[in-house]
C-alpha cells in the first residue's frame, strides 16, 4: 500500500496478482503530471503501456477489474529489478464442484450430512459416510456446465 502519493519520477512499484509479480514505473507525462508505465516484459500485452493513475494500471493488470491503485501497488525495494514472473502455483483452472459438503451441520439427526448443489441452489441430506454422486435433481460434479 502506498501512503505518500507524491511519488517522484522513476519510483518503482510492485504488485502480486494471481501468482505473478508486476512492476510499474512512475514516469513524466508532462510538466505537472505523472504517468504510470507497466514494466512487465513477461506480459507483452501489458509491457510498456502507460496509464494516468495507479488505479488504471492496476485495473489493466487485473484484466479490467476496478481497483484502488494506492492499495494494489507497493513501493518496490530499492534496487529491485523486474523479476521473471514465476506464474501461478497451480496450472489450469480450479475444478468447479457442483456438490459440496455444507460447513454448518447443525440441526441434523445423528448420522446425517448436509450437502449443497450449486446448480439447483438446494441443500440435501445423505447418510454419514456416503459421498453423493449427484443431487436429488440429478446434477453431478462431473457436469461440464452445471445448470438448473
Amino acid at each position: 500500500m502506498i501512503e505518500d502519493r507524491n511519488l517522484p519520477v522513476g519510483t518503482r512499484l510492485v504488485a502480486r496478482h494471481k501468482g505473478y509479480v508486476y512492476h510499474c514505473v512512475v514516469t513524466s507525462r508532462d510538466e505537472d503530471k505523472v504517468g504510470f508505465t507497466l514494466d512487465c516484459p513477461d506480459h507483452p500485452d501489458l509491457h510498456g503501456k502507460e496509464f494516468k493513475s495507479p488505479s488504471s494500471a492496476g485495473s489493466a493488470v487485473m484484466g479490467g477489474t476496478a481497483c484502488n491503485g494506492w492499495r494494489f501497488w507497493s513501493l518496490a525495494p530499492t534496487g529491485e529489478t523486474p523479476a521473471p514472473a514465476a506464474g501461478p502455483a497451480k496450472k489450469g483452472k480450479a475444478k468447479f464442484r457442483t456438490i459440496k459438503k455444507v460447513a454448518n451441520q447443525q440441526g441434523l439427526d445423528e448420522g446425517q450430512v448436509r450437502y449443497w448443489c450449486s446448480a439447483c441452489q438446494k441443500s440435501f441430506v445423505v447418510e454419514d459416510g456416503q459421498e453423493p454422486e449427484a443431487c436429488p435433481e440429478g446434477h453431478r460434479n462431473d457436469d461440464s456446465e452445471p445448470t438448473a
